[in-house]
């Protein structure tokens, strides 16, 4: 039994009491799309189907739900699942995949975009983007809009202050000293969720010191990746920072969005946190912020990839079971168009995973965050976090010890290496491989 059945057995449980399942009437329209419901909402998505609709005389009807997985999920078990989908962070797509519940798309993207009779879809993506959503050579789903993790600073403060943005490690420790000499803290972070710290601090910085191959060492699971000196020294960066009183005092306990009000009241100059951080907390940001992104300052010296930076997606999928799959590739292919990633681009303040078409205009605080993504030339994930949930809980764990002062630098990477070797000689835990 797989870990995608475990999980749908119990939910299947809850949803035969609360839902009616997911069943269509005799009115049954020709294409049905369930998509995740979040910050984003999901009227461009019914424009699209809209514009769609209007274009190829075919109907669409498309849902949403804040917890769209667990009405997605009964759904996939019964083999009643919609045409396309994008099924949320709480979705395991992951076994969603191993279980074969997921159309292969590599001969969609080898066929047109919309609208064209040459040419390959596939050209429309970010293939460093693309490529997060393959296993065993296949494309089992496909991005759309993308996130950048960084570390967000208080333009304000800085301004008003004269500081300058650290590039490197050693300009972030004289400038903490002069953040701290104003009474301000210089970082707070999200300490209840210790994956922001892993992404922000630990991770960042191995991959600035020890290089592109050293981390795919450690997404691969080689033998010895994960106490290597390079994820020490980052470990020890953490620990530098916490033994000059350079954290927030109390970040561990806070939440993601206590910590980030924190931040934008003036409290901390600096977080580490993606680009949704605007999206996340406009309707509390205080009157007069300015906020500005930033990649976490390097290591100098490192052998990685200054414009290096941290890329996450949230998948659009077809199932295999889908009534009418080519209709939902084909409504996918439109909202994929350069012209329609424009215009979600503008209305909901985000980075595409596809081709946007020229003049866009995005909002003051993506101007950035786009340019470091445009200019990034090595983009790396931790989809490891989903691929091995124990070894990630483990990490995760570590690191909120390391930053409470319970865990050494090398007793931190000790732990980790432990935590791979148990993933990596646990037959039972599929296995990936990044080249």
């Amino acid at each position: 039994m797989n870990r995608w059945y475990v999980a749908v057995v119990s939910t299947l449980a809850l949803a035969l009491v609360g839902c009616g399942g997911g069943s269509k009437g005799a009115s049954a329209p020709d294409v049905e799309v369930v998509s995740f419901q979040g910050g984003y909402g999901i009227d461009q998505f019914e424009q699209s189907a809209k514009e769609w609709s209007e274009k190829t005389g075919k109907t669409v009807a498309i849902t949403g739900n804040p917890r769209v997985w667990e009405q997605l999920k009964p759904r996939f078990v019964k083999g009643d699942v919609p045409d396309l989908t994008w099924p949320g962070w709480g979705m395991d797509t992951w076994g969603l995949i191993y279980d074969g519940q997921l159309l292969d798309l590599n001969p969609a993207l080898d066929s047109p975009p919309y609208g064209a009779t040459e040419g390959k879809w596939r050209d429309s993506f970010d293939p460093q983007l693309l490529a997060l959503g393959q296993y065993e050579g296949k494309q089992y789903m496909l991005p759309y809009h993308v996130n950048i993790n960084g570390w967000w600073y208080n333009k304000k403060l800085f301004d008003q202050n004269g500081w300058k943005v650290p590039t490197t490690f050693d300009e972030l420790l004289a400038l903490n000293d002069q953040i701290k000499a104003k009474g301000i803290a210089p970082l707070t972070f999200q300490g209840q969720y210790p994956y922001y710290m892993l992404y922000g601090f630990v991770y960042s910085w191995a991959i600035a010191d020890g290089g592109n191959d050293m981390w795919k060492a450690c997404v691969n699971l080689e033998p010895g990746a994960w106490n290597n000196p390079h994820i020490v020294k980052a470990a020890q960066m953490v620990a530098t920072l916490r033994d000059r009183g350079d954290f927030l005092k109390g970040s561990l306990g806070l939440d993601h969005t206590t910590s980030q009000l924190e931040f934008l009241k003036g409290n901390a100059a600096m977080i580490p946190c993606g680009t949704w951080l605007y999206s996340e907390m406009e309707n509390v940001m205080p009157e007069g912020t300015e906020i500005e992104f930033m990649l976490p300052p390097f290591v100098a010296g490192g052998a990685g990839d200054p414009s290096a930076v941290m890329v996450s997606i949230e998948p659009w999928m077809v199932p295999a079971k889908a009534k009418h799959p080519q209709d939902g590739i084909d409504l996918y292919k439109y909202m994929t168009t350069p012209e329609k990633a424009k215009e979600f681009v503008e209305a909901k303040g985000t980075l595409m995973a596809i081709k946007v078409a020229d003049g866009v205009k995005y909002p003051p605080h993506l101007v950035r965050p786009a340019q470091i993504f445009e200019n990034s030339t090595y983009k790396w994930q931790a989809e490891f976090r989903s691929w091995y949930p124990r070894f990630s809980k483990a990490a995760e764990d570590a690191m909120a010890a390391l930053i409470d002062g319970k865990m050494a630098p090398q007793q931190f990477a000790d732990a980790l290496e432990k935590a791979a070797d148990a993933t990596r000689n646990d037959p039972q835990v599929v296995k990936h491989k990044v080249e």
